[in-house]
C-alpha cells in the first residue's frame, strides 16, 4: 500500500473516533425539583445551568423521575457569585426522593454526599468532602459536623482543607458506578473511594443532585452527562481523569503523527 492511501486510512480513523469525542449530552433541568430547607432553584436559559440564591438548610436539587444514575459520567462547572457568607456547596450521588426533608433530617436515607466548604467554622472546617449519609438524623449539625447519619470517608489530595473561591469558576467532572466514585475538579482528582472504603459491597444508587447547605448565589451550569454502557472509552469514563484523558480522536490524530513519522522512515530506508 502507498504512503498516499495509508494516510487516507489513518485519517479516516481519526474521523470515526471523533464522534465518540462528543458522547457527552446536555442535561436538561427543567423537570427537577428541590427537597430540604428554604431554597430557590432558578433554572437558567438553555435548561443546563441553574443558580440557587438562598442561604438556607440543606437542600437538594434533583431529577426525581430518575432512580438510577450509576455506570454515569457527569461534568460541568460550579461558582459562588458572591462575597457574602463562606458555607457548602456540593453534589449528592445516588439521593433518593423524600430522603432530605426542610428540617434537616433525613428518613431512610442511603446516598454519597461530596461538599465543600470556603470557610474553618470549627466543628464545620473548610475543604472538600465525601461522606455517606446513612439512616435518620433530627440534626442539622450532622451536615455541618460530618457526624451521626453523616459519616465522612475521605477529603480532597489537594483540596481537603482548601475552601472555594468567592467568584471563580471551577469545573468539576464526577464518575458514578457501584464499585467507584471519583470526583475531579479543574480535571485533577480529588476524591476516588471505593465501597470498601465505606465498609460496603456495593454502593447504592439514586439520583444525582445538586446540594447547597448555608450558601446562597451558587451557580452550577453547563451540566453534561455520558452513559458509560454505551461510550465506555469516552474521557469522563476513565479511571483518575475527569476530562484530562486525551479524546479518542486526539489519540487518533497522535497515532496519524506517529504512522507518518513510521513512514518517513521506511521510505528513507528503502
Amino acid at each position: 500500500m502507498s504512503i498516499k492511501n495509508r494516510l487516507k486510512l489513518a485519517v479516516a480513523a481519526a474521523v470515526l473516533a471523533a464522534p465518540m469525542a462528543a458522547s457527552a449530552v446536555a442535561v436538561n433541568l427543567s423537570g427537577w425539583t428541590a427537597e430540604g430547607g428554604s431554597s430557590n432553584w432558578s433554572v437558567q436559559s438553555g435548561n443546563d445551568s441553574v443558580l440557587q440564591t438562598v442561604n438556607g438548610n440543606p437542600t437538594v436539587f434533583f431529577d426525581p423521575t430518575v432512580t438510577s444514575t450509576q455506570g454515569t459520567a457527569l461534568s460541568g462547572k460550579i461558582k459562588v457569585t458572591t462575597t457574602g457568607d463562606d458555607d457548602f456547596i456540593g453534589f449528592a450521588l445516588g439521593y433518593q426522593s423524600g430522603t432530605l426533608t426542610s428540617s434537616g433530617s433525613t428518613s431512610a436515607a442511603d446516598f454519597f454526599l461530596v461538599d465543600w466548604k470556603q470557610g474553618d467554622q470549627s466543628p464545620g472546617v473548610d475543604g472538600l468532602a465525601i461522606s455517606h449519609v446513612l439512616g435518620a438524623s433530627g440534626s442539622l449539625n450532622d451536615f455541618w459536623q460530618h457526624v451521626g447519619a453523616v459519616t465522612e470517608i475521605d477529603r480532597g489530595t489537594n483540596l481537603g482543607s482548601t475552601g472555594w473561591a468567592d467568584n471563580t469558576e471551577y469545573s468539576f467532572d464526577i464518575l458514578f458506578t457501584s464499585s467507584l466514585i471519583q470526583v475531579s475538579v479543574d480535571s485533577v482528582l480529588e476524591l476516588s473511594i471505593t465501597p470498601t472504603d465505606a465498609s460496603l459491597t456495593s454502593f447504592g444508587d439514586g439520583s444525582f443532585g445538586f446540594y447547597n447547605y448555608s450558601q446562597g448565589s451558587v451557580l452550577y451550569s453547563a451540566i453534561t452527562q455520558v452513559d458509560c454502557s454505551v461510550t465506555p472509552t469516552a474521557p469522563g469514563c476513565q479511571q483518575g481523569g475527569g476530562n484530562g484523558v486525551p479524546e479518542p480522536a486526539t489519540l487518533a490524530l497522535m497515532g496519524l503523527g506517529l504512522a507518518g513519522f513510521g513512514f518517513g522512515r521506511n521510505k528513507k530506508k528503502a
